[in-house]
C-alpha cells in the first residue's frame, strides 16, 4: 500500500477514535407525550394525564397541542409540560360507566360537549370544535363557549348557522379568509362557514349518499370524509375514510392524491381496506381518520385500522413512517413501535404528536420533512435474513445474501455502501475506499474483519457498526438486519 493511503488510513482511524459522535445519530423513537393508557379524565403530568379516546389534534402558533378528547367531552390543552382542560365540564356517566354528553354554552368550566372529534385554532386563538355528537359546530374564545353553526339535530341544511344542520361532523380546516371547512361525515359533504354566517355545501351532492367521484365541486362525491388538512395555498385535502382514499380540492376540483379503491364490504357502502406503500395509484389505506400537510407539502396520514402512520411524498411515493401494522402499544424505534388506532396528527416544529385512541394517549415523533424515511415493512421470518437498507429490502443473490457464522451476522459491504449512497473502490493492492461526499472510509487489504465469499466482500454486523458508523440493528423476531444511514454527511 502506498505511503499516501496508509497515512489515509492512520488519519481516518484516529478521527473515527477521536470523533465517534459526528457519525453517530441517535435513533428516531416512539414516544409517549401524555397519558396514563387508563381511560379517564386527568388533568396535570403528562404520565399521569388521562384520556378517554382522544381524537383530534390541533398546534396553535406558541406549540400548545389541543386535544379533542372524544369520551371525555372536552378539549384538552397539552402546553408547559402539563396537561389541562380548555374547555368542558362533566354531567356524570351513563349505565356503563362512560361520561355523558350534553349540550349546553358557557364558561369553558361549564359547558358540555357531546363526542367531540375535531378542533382547529385560527391565528387569534380561537378554537372551533366539530361537536360530532352534538351534530352542530362549537367555538370557544374569551373564557366561553357557544354553538356557532347548527341546530344539534341531526340532518342536511344550508343557510345561516342558526338554521344550519349537519351530520355527525368530524373535520375542521380554515382558510387564509376565515371560511371554515367542516367534514360533514354522515352527509358525505364538505361544508362551508363563511365568517359572515352562512353555511353552505362546499363539494359533494346535496343528496347525502354516499359515493365516489372526482371532478367539479358539485358533480363530487365522497364517503365518509373523516379528517380535513389545508395547505398553504389554501388547498383542501380530505382523509375520505369510507372509500380508503387521500382527495384535494385545488381550483375548485376534487381529484384523489393517494389511495386505490377495492371492493365493497360486504352489507354496507364502504370500500373495503387494505395496506400497501408505494405510488400513489398503487398504495392502500384502511379507514384512514386523520391528516396534516408539511409546509412542503408532504401528506401526513392517520391510517387508523392499519395502526400506522403514513405520508404522501411530493413525488407521489406513499410510505410508513412509523407502525407495524400490529395493534398494541409499543414505544421505542420507529420500526418496531407499535401503535393502537391513530385518529389525529399535528405537526409542529419537526416534531409529529399522535392522537391514539385505542391507547387513550398521544404519542411524539421526531420528523424532518426534508428527510423522511419509510421504515421495513418486515416480511414474516425465514430461514433467510432480511437485509433492509434505509427502508428498503435488499434483493441479494446467493454469494452475497446475510449469513450467520459462529454467532456473528455476516453482510454485503459493497451492497449496502452503494444502496446508501457511497462509492466503492478497489485498489490494486487490495484496499476498499468508501467514498461519500467529503467522508471517506478505508479498509486495508486483508482486512481480519472483512471476509470474501466468492468473489463478495463481506463484514460482520458490529464491525460494519463500528467502523463505518451506520446504526445497525438486528431485529431476532423477524431474523431481520436493518442498516440507516446515520453519517451525516452529504
Amino acid at each position: 500500500m502506498s505511503t499516501a493511503k496508509v497515512v489515509l488510513a492512520g488519519f481516518l482511524a484516529l478521527f473515527l477514535l477521536a470523533c465517534p459522535l459526528s457519525l453517530q445519530a441517535e435513533e428516531p423513537a416512539l414516544r409517549v407525550l401524555a397519558g396514563s393508557g387508563i381511560p379517564e379524565k386527568a388533568d396535570g403530568p403528562p404520565q399521569k394525564a388521562g384520556f378517554n379516546t382522544p381524537y383530534g389534534l390541533a398546534m396553535d402558533s406558541q406549540g400548545r397541542i389541543y386535544v379533542a378528547d372524544c369520551y371525555n367531552n372536552s378539549i384538552r390543552v397539552i402546553a408547559n409540560g402539563m396537561v389541562g382542560t380548555a374547555a368542558g365540564s362533566s354531567k356524570g356517566t351513563d349505565f356503563y360507566g362512560f361520561p355523558l354528553g350534553g349540550l349546553a354554552d358557557g364558561h369553558v368550566d361549564k359547558a358540555i360537549f357531546n363526542k367531540p372529534r375535531a378542533v382547529v385554532v385560527d391565528g387569534q386563538g380561537t378554537i372551533y370544535v366539530a361537536d360530532t355528537g352534538n351534530n352542530v359546530i362549537r367555538k370557544i374564545s374569551q373564557g366561553k363557549v357557544t354553538t356557532y353553526a347548527g341546530t344539534g339535530k341531526a340532518g342536511f341544511r344550508n343557510g345561516s348557522v342558526r338554521e344550519a344542520q349537519f351530520n355527525a361532523p368530524s373535520g375542521l380546516a380554515l382558510d387564509k379568509a376565515g371560511n371554515l371547512y367542516v367534514a360533514d361525515t354522515l352527509n358525505n359533504v364538505i361544508r362551508q362557514i363563511s365568517p359572515q354566517g352562512f353555511v353552505t355545501t362546499y363539494a359533494g351532492k346535496n343528496t347525502g349518499e354516499a359515493g365516489y367521484r372526482d371532478g367539479s365541486l358539485a358533480e363530487a362525491e365522497f364517503n365518509e370524509p373523516a379528517a380535513l388538512a389545508m395547505d398553504s395555498q389554501d388547498n383542501l385535502y380530505i382523509a375520505d375514510s369510507g372509500n380508503q382514499l387521500i382527495r384535494k380540492i385545488v381550483k375548485d376540483r376534487v381529484e384523489t392524491v393517494a389511495g386505490t379503491q377495492g371492493t365493497l364490504l360486504s352489507g354496507t357502502n364502504y370500500i373495503q381496506g387494505s395496506f400497501k406503500d408505494g405510488s400513489r395509484t398503487e398504495a392502500a389505506f384502511n379507514f384512514p381518520k386523520g391528516i396534516t400537510v408539511l409546509e412542503n407539502g408532504t401528506l401526513i396520514i392517520a391510517d387508523t385500522w392499519n395502526s400506522r402512520i403514513r405520508a404522501v411524498l411530493n413525488n407521489g411515493q406513499v410510505i410508513t413512517l412509523v407502525g407495524t401494522g400490529e395493534n398494541g402499544k409499543a414505544p421505542g424505534p420507529l420500526y418496531q413501535a407499535v401503535l393502537g388506532s391513530p385518529v389525529g396528527v399535528a405537526y409542529y416544529n419537526k416534531n409529529l404528536y399522535i392522537a391514539d385512541a385505542d391507547n387513550n394517549l398521544i404519542w411524539q415523533m421526531p420528523l424532518n420533512p426534508t428527510e423522511l424515511k419509510a421504515i421495513p415493512n418486515f416480511a414474516s421470518p425465514s430461514e433467510e435474513i432480511q437485509l433492509w437498507v434505509n427502508g428498503v429490502r435488499l434483493e441479494l443473490n446467493a454469494n452475497n445474501k446475510p449469513y450467520i457464522q459462529e454467532g456473528r451476522t455476516i453482510l454485503p459491504l459493497r451492497a449496502i455502501c452503494q444502496n446508501l449512497g457511497c462509492r466503492v473502490d478497489w485498489t490494486a493492492d487490495g484496499a476498499i475506499i468508501i467514498t461519500k461526499g467529503n467522508w471517506q472510509k478505508v479498509f486495508t487489504a486483508r482486512d481480519p474483519n472483512l471476509q470474501n465469499n466468492n468473489g463478495y466482500t463481506m463484514v460482520g454486523l458490529r464491525y460494519l457498526a463500528e467502523s463505518m458508523g451506520y446504526k445497525v440493528e438486528w431485529v431476532p423476531k423477524y431474523r431481520a438486519v436493518t442498516v440507516t444511514d446515520s453519517l451525516g454527511v452529504e
